[in-house]
């Protein structure tokens, strides 16, 4: 990812992750406007939705399950959660956007990395979004929240019906995506390719 991308990406989480959301956030360190944290390192997935005028107005994180990733560590194990290890699982997290523009995107960047399902903790508000169109969520393992509780642990199976629920098809998404660092021979869009449908970024 170019290092001007990169530090706009870190501002951009501090500004909706810290500043306005409030989380406390232990990597975040006293005096710095920058969210990265221990996660963001070699096995990462960063995914930046850009405006026309090349602004960051949405981002996303992609995490393996083969590695370790935020959910196993952010829950405890009496929660008895059953924590997934699979290539074909992948961990979304740092999601931030408008509505549901970047979501779709964000699915066929984890469908390219041979993702057939991604997971992560969302708020019930955000869960409602989510089926309100049409998206099949799934809890992982027994209920991991109580009725009081404003969290939940969800997967999306990356299907074509999944898809078609947001508008879209697998292969007109991965038209739109600029790779920073090309994936597979197999995998539409590499360094350099220019977006349509919407400017979202992919660095592998």
């Amino acid at each position: 990812m170019p290092l001007e991308l990169r530090d706009g990406l870190g501002a951009f989480r501090y500004d909706v992750f810290v500043r306005r959301l409030g989380w406390p956030l232990p990597d975040v360190k006293e005096n710095e406007t920058i969210e990265w944290d221990h996660f963001d390192g070699e096995n990462t997935i960063q995914v930046v939705e850009l405006t026309s005028e090349g602004q960051i107005c949405g981002c996303a994180r992609l995490m393996p399950t083969t590695a370790p990733y935020l959910l196993r560590e952010l829950l405890p194990r009496s929660s008895n959660l059953d924590f997934p290890s699979s290539p074909t699982v992948w961990e979304l997290s740092r999601f931030a956007g408008s509505g549901m523009q970047l979501f779709p995107y964000v699915m066929a960047v984890a469908a390219s990395l041979g993702a057939t399902r991604i997971i992560g903790v969302v708020t019930r508000a955000i869960a409602r979004l989510y089926r309100r169109f049409g998206l099949d969520l799934q809890y992982v393992g027994p209920l991991p929240v109580t009725a009081t509780s404003s969290f939940v642990v969800c997967a999306i199976d990356l299907t074509p019906v999944a898809f078609g629920n947001l508008g879209f098809d697998l292969d007109s998404l991965r038209s739109s995506i600029t790779w920073y660092r090309p994936l597979t021979p197999n995998v539409p869009g590499s360094l350099g390719t220019a977006p349509r449908a919407t400017r979202c970024a992919a660095d592998v």
